[in-house]
């Protein structure tokens, strides 16, 4: 399974709603595990589990700890739930507490890794130690710290047990239910799936080209190649499944350039990723869309970015919205922005799973199987990277050759350039060292050329003084010709004359 449909699996537990259907239960290939409703004594809790599963709770400061563990001992659920004191207090101290509480009772106790979003509300870990008889154990916990409420929902199990169980222990966590104790005796009905969903079988689909397969219910639409997936049922596609990348044309940074607009992507500057996933939903018909929950990721991006050379952002997001006809729906997505290259394109690659809001509980563990399913063939990734490779080197290629055949009109237009400048300044320094001494030189068309010059004391032609007085010199001299009757003309009067006469 592609990291990218892990990532989005993992931050999925964040968003689902409570109560969530047992149907979550059903580990890989097999039927839902039947589940059954227990209710605390005290009629403040109530949860589902399976057959035979003993549930403990007791009081804590603020609140209350439960303890859901399978007949054997092995594996269990924990969750805690207490009032917070400060709302300033932050998941990550919840998180630090917590786990020096589990390094103090467990032996080779050892953390593996930690997440935190960047608002500090919630936080996720994971850890290992040696179980009863040194059995290698494997556990997670996810921290919520919301004022007034925080919560501490983990479980544990044995590590070559943990894949296959891991749907139970998390649809324990999911159907997790606070109650109001002045309501007790008033029995609710169990969760109710949409009906069918659950049941129906999945098979496996691929797509024409090879690149990618899932795990679909039988009927549902299948749009997929070159590694990019779209399954939804038939209709308007209130539910379903994506795995697709989305692409934006921005403003280009390059001088005189501007990106040309190209069948299938969207004008728009650079967004966030949940934001620039809306944009797109919009683009494809639905509307009234609402972020229910974001957090960002900049751990993962941070890893994508250095990897890609590339600017990148990860959002984890849980979006409402109303479908092309109007249903109202919500969905969990895991969506990556890439920043904008100086052309103005950028994009986001998208995955994620939207139903109905009224039969949520009932589509989400068959939506997250096919999640869970998703690959992308090994071969193509393998060939699409080589091609994309080639791609580069083809188009290095390209750019070394234009260059070198470039490279003398390069230099023969900056040289041209550069000669174009320094007449343009010959000519000014022309202009500004007459003003400075105070001298004129005229040119005379009746002469064929000859050239007169006025200065301070009156007027010379082609070196020879031939009249003095105030009426010629350089003040008052207008350029009429003491020989002929003509008005000469002053050479500095354009750079063409000036270059003519000096022969620039």
């Amino acid at each position: 399974m592609p990291a990218l449909a892990l990532s989005f699996l993992s931050a999925l537990l964040w968003f689902l709603p409570l109560p969530l259907s047992p149907a979550a239960a059903a580990p890989k290939g097999s039927p839902p595990v039947a589940m059954e409703k227990h209710v605390d004594p005290d009629g403040s809790f109530a949860l589902y589990k399976p057959p035979g599963w003993r549930v403990e709770s007791r009081a804590i400061e603020g609140g209350k700890a439960v303890a859901v563990t399978d007949p054997g001992g092995d594996s269990a659920v924990f969750l805690r739930i207490r009032k917070m004191r400060d709302p300033g207090e932050k998941a990550a101290a919840i998180a630090s507490r917590t786990l020096k509480e589990l390094r103090a009772g467990a032996s080779g106790w050892t953390l593996e890794w930690a997440r935190s979003t960047a608002d500090r509300r919630r936080a996720v870990a994971e850890f290992r130690y040696a179980g009863a008889r040194n059995v290698p154990m494997r556990g997670r916990y996810y921290f919520n710290a919301k004022y007034p409420d925080a919560t501490a929902f983990g479980y544990v199990a044995p590590e070559k047990e943990i894949e296959r169980i891991r749907p139970t222990l998390l649809s324990v966590i999911s159907n997790f239910t606070i109650l109001d104790p002045s309501a007790r005796g008033k029995e609710a009905p169990p969760p109710r799936r949409a009906p069918g969903i659950a049941e129906l079988p999945l098979e496996k689909r691929t797509a024409k080209d090879g690149s990618c397969s899932i795990l679909a219910p039988k009927g549902w639409k299948l749009d997929a190649g070159k590694g990019q997936l779209l399954c939804v049922p038939p209709g308007d596609g209130i539910a379903g499944f994506i795995a697709a990348p989305v692409e934006f044309r921005g403003p280009s940074r390059l001088p005189y350039f501007q990106a040309p607009n190209v069948p299938g992507t969207i004008r728009s500057p650079y967004l966030p990723p949940a934001d620039a996933l809306i944009l797109g939903m919009r683009a494809w018909g639905s509307r009234n869309h609402k972020v229910i929950e974001r957090a960002s990721d900049p751990g993962r991006a941070r890893e994508a970015s250095a990897f890609l050379k590339r600017g990148v952002d990860i959002e984890v997001a849980s979006i409402a919205f109303d479908s092309r006809t109007g249903v109202p729906c919500r969905g969990y997505y895991d969506v990556t922005g890439f920043h904008p290259m100086p052309s103005g394109q950028w994009g986001i690659n998208v995955i994620g799973i939207w139903a109905p809001q009224k039969e949520l509980a009932g589509y989400l563990p068959t939506l997250a199987r096919m999640a869970e399913s998703y690959s992308v063939d090994r071969q193509f990734a393998d060939k699409y990277v080589r091609e994309g490779m080639e791609k580069v080197r083809r188009m290095a290629r390209q750019t070394s050759e234009m260059v070198a055949r470039n490279a003398g009109e390069i230099r023969e237009s900056s040289m041209a350039a550069y000669r174009e400048r320094q007449k343009s300044q010959e000519y000014i320094d022309y202009k500004r060292t007459g003003y400075i001494r105070g001298e004129q030189e005229w040119v005379s068309e009746a002469e064929g050329g000859a050239l007169y010059k006025s200065d301070h004391w009156g007027l010379s032609r082609e070196g020879e003084r031939v009249v003095e007085g105030q009426e010629y010199n350089y003040y008052n001299f207008k350029g009429k010709n003491p020989r002929y009757n003509e008005i000469m003309t002053p050479v500095d009067i354009s750079r063409e004359v000036y270059e003519s006469v000096h022969g620039k």
